[in-house]
């Protein structure tokens, strides 16, 4: 993967013409701006049903039925889905995978973009891809596909056979969590919100006993405790404790091994992660009814908002914790229990600075597109804009949107 550092931050501007495409071919879909910012792509159509993809200028080999989820990958790669005669595969930097199937979809990778994946279904069989690896058993049916950091795959499978409506059969539990295409042993009602460890090796997630009751499984071992519901379980910073947000006695605590870890019961909580330097639990929470903020270690934030908070991300250091918030019908974002000046109507996902010191974020705001860092609006207006990033050496930013139908990849000092 080629880092942040060795790309080009010393060029302050490059621009490719997009509305040139316009006029070349039928239609162009959104464009795709790799994380570099170099290759600006789209999906365009050529004929009646007849699709390729264009990057900077330039056509990719062979044309396709169908195209669709183009994306960009952290290692600067551009990935699509695509179908011909009547087969659907993966076709990464214009090179097409050579396991080819009836159907495929969710695309998902790694950190650092080394291990993709997708889920196939093949002869009315459903498995997982992973680096154009194939799951050698498939299943009636297969939901909640998750790749671990590692390369490993795990999703919620099928194994038992039931008649149409028999609803006793289904109660005795039908599913699975298949590793790397093979199932465990334990049956349940229901599965969902599969979480790796770092590791790959290990694996925690929710079940559902009956319609009434659920639960934590922890490699297929449950706890004893049973709750009302249950939200997604993580591995907490050591690797051997697992903590999950449940429901008990009418409100939300969050409970570690089976035991429980806050004394504060909530509305709710959810989104729960945790702090990359010190292992502290933070989560999304609403003390009360129609109010949301952070905990973090059952601390609640000051800052309480009346929407929902979206979304937060820790910098590498621990050091800065940042929410992206609604409230009152707009979006904003708080820093360590500080909000930015910012409202806006749409907002992407932050950038944060390793040590924790810059917050940038691309937002919408009247139709037009903006970049903001720390509460400054540093570029725009634009008519298209994808995700900021933050330089090497916490002194610019690289801005990628398009601006009267030019693509320009900018380098802004901060």
């Amino acid at each position: 993967m080629k880092t942040k550092q060795s790309w080009d931050w010393s060029t302050p501007l490059k621009e490719i013409p997009f509305n040139k495409l316009e006029s070349q071919y039928n239609w162009v879909e959104d464009p795709c701006i790799s994380a570099d910012g170099e290759s600006l792509a789209s999906i365009v159509n050529l004929d009646e049903a007849v699709f390729g993809i264009c990057v900077n200028g330039n056509l990719w080999e062979g044309e396709y039925e169908k195209a669709w989820s183009l994306k960009a990958l952290p290692d600067n790669r551009l990935a699509a889905i695509v179908c011909r005669d009547e087969q659907w595969g993966l076709i990464m930097d214009g090179v097409l995978w050579s396991n080819q199937f009836d159907f495929i979809w969710d695309l998902q990778w790694n950190y650092d973009g080394s291990k993709v994946s997708i889920a196939f279904q093949q002869d009315m069989e459903y498995g997982m891809v992973v680096n154009n690896e194939p799951w050698e058993e498939t299943f009636e049916s297969m939901t909640g596909m998750t790749l671990s950091e590692t390369g490993d795959a795990a999703a919620v499978v099928q194994v038992i056979s039931m008649a149409a409506a028999d609803v006793n059969a289904f109660s005795q539990g039908l599913f699975s969590v298949a590793k790397n295409g093979v199932p465990g042993n334990e049956h349940f009602y229901n599965i969902w919100d599969i979480n790796f460890d770092n590791s790959g090796e290990n694996l925690a997630w929710a079940v559902r006993f009956d319609r009434q009751t659920y639960g934590v499984a922890v490699n297929g071992m449950c706890w004893d405790n049973r709750f009302a519901a249950v939200w997604k379980p993580v591995f907490c910073k050591d690797g051997n404790k697992v903590a999950a947000p449940v429901r008990t006695k009418g409100q939300w605590f969050l409970y570690q091994d089976d035991r429980q870890l806050w004394p504060t019961g909530y509305e709710n909580i959810w989104h729960l992660t945790s702090n990359p330097a010190t292992g502290a639990l933070c989560a999304i929470v609403a003390p009360e009814f129609g109010k949301w903020t952070i905990a973090q270690d059952d601390t609640p934030w000051t800052l309480e908002w009346d929407g929902m908070v979206r979304q937060m991300v820790h910098s590498k250091d621990g050091s800065a914790l940042v929410a992206v918030f609604k409230d009152k019908g707009m979006w904003g974002l708080a820093k360590n229990d500080q909000a930015f000046q910012l409202s806006c109507d749409k907002m992407f996902s932050p950038c944060i600075s390793d040590d924790g010191s810059l917050v940038a974020v691309s937002y919408e705001k009247q139709g037009k597109y903006y970049v903001n860092v720390n509460d400054k609006v540093v570029a725009g207006p634009y008519e298209y804009m994808t995700n900021p990033v933050l330089g090497p050496a916490n002194d610019k930013v690289l801005v990628k949107g398009i601006e009267n139908g030019i693509y320009k990849r900018s380098i802004i000092s901060v």
